[in-house]
């Protein structure tokens, strides 16, 4: 019975991912240190502490998302210790949360999208004598084509490098015109319920080929441990902070503000590249691993775009 309740405590202590539990931390530490400040019942909290807890938390918050975020994890706080939360009056709570938005109105900052044109760019300024150039050249291009999730290319932290969940090579399976790329964990896979098989295909620009920035990798026959794609030369493996950097690092030197650009332009980028060519919207969603209509935010549709739809309702013949 002892071995059965430290296993019941593991289960469900793994129900949420490591990300998640993190973020709940941070949120449940947030509230206790606020009730504790003002002397306020924080099991159960009232409707008016919530409340208070968003006006709070509105004075370092930019978004009122966020504040939604803290306010759901003080309901799981709630819940996991055993108290409901229906003397909650959420009506009044979401009352609050968008007088918040009316008062403090915010605009989302979303990355730029990577084009073609900026690829061949930052493909022409790199020297690729320096083989950690060609490790990062691959990166890239996977990013963009896979339109992967920075997580399912290369680690964010030590728990990640220790757990495996980045791309290794026993990942890609190579063919002679298109590889075919592995994943078992993303972001919408969660348990290994199902794999998600993405191919890359050979294309003719040569600088924008994945199939042949993957073998020039694999040509440089870098190696470690733990079997990562994404290897320097030294034989560390590429972190999401260094992805990052190396990142923005190009995009200055090719002209461009690189606060403007993260990892997940990459995604972004391909997202419109496909709206524009006129690719159907479910088959962005699919390429992209999107469950939800949440691809729809990361489609850039310039002036110009508008402009030749407009065009091509009324002027077409």
């Amino acid at each position: 019975m002892r071995q059965l309740r430290e296993d019941v405590q593991a289960s469900t202590a793994a129900a949420f991912a490591q990300g998640t539990n993190r973020n709940l931390r941070v949120q449940w530490e947030s509230f206790l240190l606020f009730c504790f400040y003002f002397n306020l019942v924080y099991l159960p909290a009232s409707t008016q502490t919530v409340q208070l807890y968003a006006q709070f938390l509105s004075r370092s918050f930019k978004s009122v998302d966020s504040i939604r975020n803290y306010i759901s994890g003080v309901k799981t706080f709630h819940l996991i210790l055993g108290f409901n939360t229906e003397h909650i009056n959420n009506y009044i709570v979401n009352l609050s949360l968008k007088g918040l938005a009316r008062l403090k109105p915010h605009a989302v900052k979303r990355a730029e999208p990577i084009t073609l044109a900026i690829l061949t760019n930052i493909y022409d300024c790199l020297d690729f004598s320096c083989k950690d150039n060609t490790v990062y050249w691959c990166l890239f291009l996977f990013a963009f084509y896979l339109v992967a999730r920075k997580s399912n290319l290369v680690p964010t932290s030590k728990v990640d490098i220790l757990s495996g969940r980045f791309l290794h090579i026993s990942d890609v399976d190579i063919f002679e015109d298109y590889l075919l790329v592995h994943f078992y964990w993303t972001k919408t896979i969660q348990f290994r319920e199902r794999e998600l098989i993405c191919p890359l295909v050979k294309i003719n620009n040569e600088k924008l080929c994945p199939v042949s920035a993957f073998k020039n990798l694999l040509n440089l026959k870098l190696h470690n441990n733990l079997g990562a794609i994404f290897t320097t030369d030294d034989g560390s493996i590429v972190t999401y902070y260094r992805f990052q950097k190396k990142l923005r690092e190009c995009v200055a030197v090719i002209g461009l503000d690189p606060k403007k650009f993260s990892t997940h332009s990459f995604r972004r980028g391909f997202a419109t590249l496909a709206f524009q060519c006129d690719i159907p919207p479910e088959h962005i969603q699919f390429l992209g691993d999107w469950k939800s209509d949440a691809y729809k935010c990361y489609l850039e549709l310039s002036w110009t775009d508008k402009v030749k739809i407009l065009n091509r309702m009324f002027n077409d013949s």
